[in-house]
C-alpha cells in the first residue's frame, strides 16, 4: 500500500521547520514515518518544489511527489486523484503515531473514506478506499495522538513524555 506524508504547510502558527520539532526525543517527521514505514511499501512525501524546505528533502531518504501547494485539502484531492486508492494521506506534524494507530485505521475501514480521530480531535489523517467523499467513516483510535498545530499543542504533547 503507498502513504503519502504532507509536508507543504506554511509554518505561520507554529514555525516553518515544524518537521523537525522533538517531541519525546523524536522529530515529528519521525514519528509520522516510522509508523507508515511499518505498514506501507511506498511512502511518498507531498511537498512543493517551491517549498522552502524542498531542497532539505529532495536529497533525503523521501521519494517525493511534488503537490501544487494550494491548500491541504486540496492537496489531499490532488495526490489522491493521481496516486489512486488505497492509500494513507497523512499530516507530517503528528506526535505519538505508530503503527498501531494505523492498522485500525485501515482494518477499520469499510466505507471509501476514513479519517482517524484521537479523544474526539481530526488529526488529519485518511485512509481512501476509494473515490466516493459522501461514503465517508470516522476511526477512534484509544491513543492519545496530537497534531502539532499551535505552540500550545507542542507544549501539551511533551508534557506526556513521562506518560508514555
Amino acid at each position: 500500500m503507498k502513504a503519502i506524508i504532507l509536508a507543504g504547510g506554511k509554518g505561520k502558527r507554529v514555525t516553518l521547520f515544524k518537521p523537525f520539532l522533538v517531541v519525546c526525543g523524536k522529530p515529528l517527521i519521525s514519528w509520522v514515518f516510522d509508523a507508515v514505514n511499518k505498514v506501507c511499501d511506498k511512502v511518498y512525501l507531498g511537498i512543493s518544489p517551491s517549498h522552502p524546505l524542498f531542497p532539505i528533502f529532495k536529497d533525503s531518504i523521501f521519494k517525493i511527489f511534488p503537490t501544487p501547494d494550494i491548500s491541504y485539502e486540496n492537496d489531499i484531492k490532488y495526490v489522491v486523484d493521481n496516486l489512486k486508492p488505497p492509500i494513507l494521506v497523512l499530516p507530517i506534524d503528528l506526535a505519538f503515531i505508530d503503527d498501531n494507530a494505523i492498522k485500525t485505521l485501515i482494518d477499520k475501514c469499510n466505507v471509501d473514506v476514513c479519517s482517524l480521530k484521537s479523544n474526539g480531535n481530526y488529526l488529519g489523517v485518511s485512509y481512501w478506499i476509494g473515490l466516493n467523499f459522501s461514503n465517508y467513516a470516522t476511526i477512534e483510535v484509544k491513543r492519545r495522538l496530537y497534531n502539532i498545530n499551535t505552540w500550545e499543542d507542542y507544549i501539551r504533547a511533551n508534557k506526556e513524555c513521562n506518560m508514555l
